[in-house]
């Protein structure tokens, strides 16, 4: 009898356990279908739609042409911050930033959102300029905010935009402050780095690599070059290539350094497969269809000067 109520204690202890294995404060995300975007954010969304409190995509892309902002940026931090401290202020930082839209094809309301993070705590967020760009299967759409506890942010306006070096700042409107990451500019090669992002709507998704390079190429393809005219001098933004895992999805989340600056966000992966002419086909095999091995996987974010390039001082 006793070695009966004995196991049983030693289950319900470690049953207790399981239920609280994470840390007081931390997030446990739901998965699976309906997860993305749940159905509180959308509900949101539509309120806030119906008071006219978003900003239309026509507004967004005639608001797109400033290029110049006045904010006070937070200085740049010195002391590296424990582990639990860094993930905090990435998470805290996070904004998700993207389009509430009705869908040209299958004629239903979408929420997709990317990444962003705050560079102010009175409402100003950067992103990339592709996330707050339209989707290409929109009919009509509105750019909207949220945070990680999930609470939608009006976007109020572009404050700044560079399509060419795929940065964007936006102002939200929050009834609490946010929390701001300084703009980092010394980080070398070498240097270890986290991002703190949703990779194919794997919410809350925290990474740790290191900055691998620096490059300086066009953002735009070369279509989008070719369509421009003659003469036009084309942005080639400083790239960081990181080991940093992140995924679509990631777009506009902060990279940050071991002080919780911000030294870039996310904009590009970069797949290198093998080349399948080599390999042997199997008889009626297509190239096409031949299972490719991945060589390596180049992760890439647009370094925080460009952002600061979009700030003047006040």
């Amino acid at each position: 009898m006793f070695m009966k109520h004995f196991c049983a204690l030693i289950l319900l202890l470690a049953s207790v356990g399981i239920a609280s294995a994470q840390a007081p404060g931390v997030p446990v995300y739901a998965e699976g279908r309906g997860a993305r975007p749940n159905a509180a954010l959308m509900e949101q969304a539509k309120k806030f739609h119906e008071a006219s409190a978003l900003l239309p995509m026509a507004k967004v892309m005639e608001q797109c042409k400033r290029n110049k902002c006045t904010l006070a940026l937070p200085e740049e931090d010195t002391q590296p911050l424990p582990p639990r401290e860094r993930w905090q202020r990435a998470r805290l930082s996070h904004i998700r930033v993207g389009a509430y839209f009705l869908c040209s094809k299958c004629d239903k309301w979408h929420l997709d959102l990317a990444g962003g993070y705050a560079i102010t705590a009175d409402g100003a967020v950067a992103t990339c300029a592709h996330v707050v760009a339209p989707p290409p299967n929109m009919k009509v759409g509105w750019l909207v905010a949220a945070t990680e506890d999930d609470v939608v942010l009006p976007v109020i306006e572009i404050l700044a935009c560079d399509s060419g070096t795929d940065c964007a700042i936006i102002r939200v409107e929050s009834d609490k402050p946010l929390t701001p990451l300084p703009l980092g500019l010394d980080v070398s090669p070498g240097d270890p780095v986290w991002c703190f992002s949703d990779p194919s709507g794997k919410r809350g998704f925290f990474s740790e690599g290191i900055v691998s390079r620096f490059v300086k190429r066009p953002f735009l393809r070369k279509k989008e070059m070719a369509d421009l005219p003659e003469g036009t001098d084309v942005p080639k933004p400083v790239w960081l290539e990181t080991t940093t895992d992140w995924a679509p999805g990631s777009s506009g989340s902060a990279v940050i350094d071991a002080c919780g600056n911000c030294v870039g966000h996310v904009s590009e992966i970069q797949t290198v497969l093998e080349d399948p002419l080599p390999m042997r086909k199997k008889k009626g095999e297509t190239a096409a269809s031949q299972q490719l091995g991945t060589l390596i996987v180049f992760h890439q974010a647009i370094g925080a000067a460009e952002v600061k390039a979009l700030v003047k001082n006040p």
